[in-house]
């Protein structure tokens, strides 16, 4: 039986993170079910609680982590067939990336917090800076630990980022584009419909010149258009 392309669900948004605590607990309290973890992380990604560098590092993570879980699986697959070189390759690949991760993440420091909700149980995370840290850096450490988490749940590539640049929770596996717009624009920029529209072009000048289709609009040949 075919594997549904449906992504799993599971993403429940029990889990509210460093800098976005109160904001979970308040709606929690009202009896309202809080965002998920990928709906977090999108919303940081796309808001402006991120400075342009800041966004710049958490996007650096998510990539790393991918490459890792990239790496790993290509690794795996070559030890199985036997292929030593290539599967030193991806080793190296994944030991690199496994370094500057944790090097990249050694500067997040928090304190793991828990407490029971409607929903079900809920991990948040504090600061563990006394002075608790800048709303920037509340917002880079909360991007971080969504992503860590979705990351651990094997979720982080429900978060998909479209051409356009913006960010969006992927209900399929498949889904490259954060709208139909963008997706329609995207096959239109393509080689394949570029060349696609060159030969119907070059086909439907054949045919006018050849007299074999007419002009649209009602004029004929030769005769100007009424200004």
């Amino acid at each position: 039986m075919a594997k549904s392309r449906m992504r799993k669900k599971g993403d429940d948004g029990l889990l509210a993170v460093h800098g976005l605590v109160r904001e979970s607990l308040e709606r929690l309290w009202k009896g309202e079910k809080p965002p998920t973890l990928s709906e977090i992380l999108v919303d940081l990604l796309n808001g402006n609680k991120l400075t342009p560098k800041s966004k710049e590092r958490v996007e650096r993570i998510i990539q790393l982590i991918r490459f890792q879980k990239g790496y790993k699986s290509q690794f795996n697959a070559r030890v199985h067939l036997n292929d030593d070189s290539l599967a030193d390759l991806y080793f190296n690949g994944y030991a690199r990336c496994s370094f500057e991760l944790s090097e990249n993440l050694r500067k997040y420091r928090v304190i793991p917090q828990f407490d029971f909700a409607e929903f079900g149980p809920m991990l948040s995370f504090v600061s563990a800076r006394s002075d608790g840290g800048s709303t920037e850096k509340q917002a880079e450490t909360s991007a971080v630990m969504c992503a860590l988490q979705l990351a651990e749940r094997d979720q982080l590539e429900n978060v998909c980022k479209c051409s356009c640049g913006v960010f969006f929770v992927a209900g399929r596996i498949d889904q490259s584009y954060c709208s139909v717009k963008c997706r329609v624009k995207a096959h239109q920029s393509s080689d394949e419909f570029k060349a696609k529209r060159r030969k119907a072009d070059r086909e439907r000048y054949r045919l006018h010149r050849d007299g074999k289709v007419k002009e649209s609009g009602g004029r004929k040949h030769g005769t100007q258009k009424t200004r």
